[in-house]
């Protein structure tokens, strides 16, 4: 089993597929970020619910997490892959679980990446416009280990949505249909089912009370 995880945390290291992931995560996050903490008046970072905003930006992290573990799965078999990785150790269900452990270890990765961008600029941005950092240490870890569990977990979910479908367009397609399109529909219809799927989980998590694909934090102020 360590066996099949080292050869899934391989396969996602040294794609290309990977890399432009990552560079598209850091991009996204340093626009949002850059965005929210220049452009919105000194009075709107201020409190402490702002400033979690502003630094919980790298919870775009999560997105990628999930391509990541989409990715994982569907490329094998767009390139028939699977079939020697399923010779090599028969038990389809030990492969798919080494999947998803990797897929989850790679989130964590994608989150430290992420929380380590969006902080650092973050810190700078209120440093440099002279604003208090009102957030205490308990906030930050809050802030801090729940980003870094969310991301795991759609790295996880990645994975298991691309053993189901498959195909990478499709597994992309649904993934970015339900953070985009369904989980803000299923939370604005029925809000007492919609607060529990994935992306408001995720939210919870960090203790931030409306930070969505669609919606994210840093689009508040404008």
């Amino acid at each position: 089993m360590i066996a099949q995880i080292r050869a899934e945390l391989l396969k996602i290291r040294s794609t290309r597929t990977t890399l432009g992931l990552i560079l598209a995560m850091i991009a996204l996050i340093l626009l949002f970020t850059l965005l929210t903490g220049l452009l919105t008046h000194p009075g709107g970072l201020a409190s402490k619910e702002d400033q979690r905003d502003l630094l919980s930006v790298g919870s775009f992290a999560g997105v990628f997490s999930a391509l990541a573990g989409v990715l994982l799965v569907t490329s094998e078999y767009r390139f028939g892959t699977i079939r020697p990785t399923i010779l090599f150790n028969p038990a389809r269900s030990h492969v798919l679980a080494a999947k998803v452990v990797a897929g989850a270890l790679a989130g964590i990765a994608f989150g430290v990446l992420g929380e380590a961008v969006s902080r650092t600029v973050g810190y700078a941005i209120l440093d440099g416009r002279g604003i208090t950092v009102v957030l205490g240490s308990g906030d930050m870890l809050l802030l801090t280990l729940g980003g870094l569990a969310g991301a795991a977990l759609w790295g996880a979910i990645g994975t298991g949505l691309g053993a189901i479908i498959h195909t990478q367009v499709g597994g992309v397609i649904a993934l970015l249909a339900w953070g985009l399109v369904v989980d803000n529909l299923l939370f604005g219809l029925a809000p007492s089912v919609g607060r529990y799927m994935p992306t408001r989980a995720s939210d919870a998590l960090m203790a931030c009370e409306s930070i969505t694909w669609s919606r994210p934090a840093a689009a508040r102020s404008f």
